[in-house]
């Protein structure tokens, strides 16, 4: 099983970060053979069977929760034994727990207190207690196997979610979609990111002889999350080798996506002619960036100032951009390319996979309303 190690953390946190399990991308302006789906199908099956996910259907008044020695951990309580075995807890879980148990920001409240020490630890003990005692309303957890940084092998609490809940592993995603269209496993790979929270994986349909360096290529993207991070889904959009940069379609009609919740058949029978309309909205995406290799912008730093205010990119964000127009990688001159260029190259230093997604689809609405601008 695949950890990371943040050095900016001590070894056992009071939560376990969200790691990256599984990283294949491809490298800048090299065409390499990373995986493929049926590859990546077998290396999670084989993930989920060492990780033993366990899922238990109890209330927050039955889980004993415990600051102490730099770590938060959990134990349910057992009429015979007193407590279970101890688990340790995902920052995804206790973000789930707190929001449901305490008062807003009251988690961050908890964690900060308890790294003042002994007493702060105990008092955050104490507090979680007192609030936990009058929730009996039944959640199901998720539970699974991880390695500590420390080699040991123990099981975590990762994520909480109402009891109706459909629980939807990513090796099975993988496996319906593929039994659903057989065709995404003549596809090139073009990056797998899977963390504790969701995995991505992105396609393309285009053949491998007809990558070409600065060009974009059709995109469609799988996303799954086992957490409750977000749904089931695949998006259309395009690639560019020379970068890397990914962008979505700015339709939102042209994402399929699938809540986690009563029957998964109806996720496997939507697979297939959502593949087939996506690569059609792909084509799309490419089209509409061709235009925009021959699009010029008037001012740049103005019209990205305004078109990512608009979008409400964050400062940092919108630095990145204004940043990442002097890339080497970055369409030379002032046109409309050159924005999305800048800003999708500046998306892959979200480290956040949604928040990156949200930062490409943000360029891609900026790209349709370039177009639409009269000249």
């Amino acid at each position: 099983m695949n950890t990371i190690t943040n050095t900016n953390t001590p070894a056992l946190p009071n939560l376990v970060p969200n790691r990256s399990l599984l990283s294949r991308s491809m490298p800048r302006g090299v065409l390499t053979h990373l995986t493929t789906m049926e590859d990546l199908r077998d290396t999670l099956a084989r993930q989920r069977k060492a990780m033993e996910e366990r899922d238990h259907d109890r209330s927050l008044s039955q889980l004993h929760v415990e600051f102490r020695g730099g770590r938060l951990t959990a134990q349910w309580l057992d009429r015979r034994k007193g407590l279970s075995e101890e688990m340790a807890v995902h920052k995804n879980a206790y973000s789930q727990m707190a929001s449901d148990l305490l008062p807003a920001r009251g988690g961050n409240f908890l964690t900060t207190q308890a790294r003042l020490g002994e007493d702060g630890a105990k008092l955050s003990t104490a507090s979680w207690a007192t609030f936990a005692r009058q929730q009996q309303n039944p959640r199901m957890f998720r539970t699974v196997k991880y390695r500590r940084d420390d080699g040991k092998v123990e099981r975590m609490i990762r994520s909480m979610h109402s009891t109706g809940y459909a629980a939807y592993s990513n090796a099975e995603f993988v496996a319906d979609a593929l039994d659903a269209a057989p065709e995404l496993g003549a596809m090139t790979v073009l990056d797998v990111a899977q963390r504790d929270t969701e995995i991505r994986i992105r396609l393309s349909a285009t053949p491998r002889d007809e990558f070409t360096l600065d060009k974009p290529v059709q995109m469609l993207t799988l996303w799954n999350s086992e957490v409750g991070r977000r749904s089931t889904g695949i998006t259309a959009g395009a690639w560019k080798l020379i970068c890397t940069n990914g962008m979505g379609s700015w339709d939102s009609k042209t994402g399929w996506t699938w809540r986690h919740y009563g029957n998964v058949e109806r996720i496997r029978d939507g697979v297939r002619s959502a593949i087939e309309e996506a690569q059609t909205s792909a084509s799309g995406v490419v089209e509409a960036y061709g235009k925009a290799l021959t699009t010029e912008i008037d001012d740049m730093l103005s019209f990205l100032d305004t078109e990512m205010g608009r979008e409400g990119l964050t400062g940092t964000q919108k630095d990145r951009a204004i940043l990442a127009l002097t890339d080497e990688t970055t369409t030379q001159g002032d046109w409309l390319a050159s924005a999305i260029d800048a800003i999708t190259l500046a998306a892959q230093d979200e480290g956040d996979l949604l928040a990156q997604h949200d930062m490409e689809r943000a360029a891609s609405r900026i790209l349709i309303r370039g177009l639409r601008t009269p000249a």
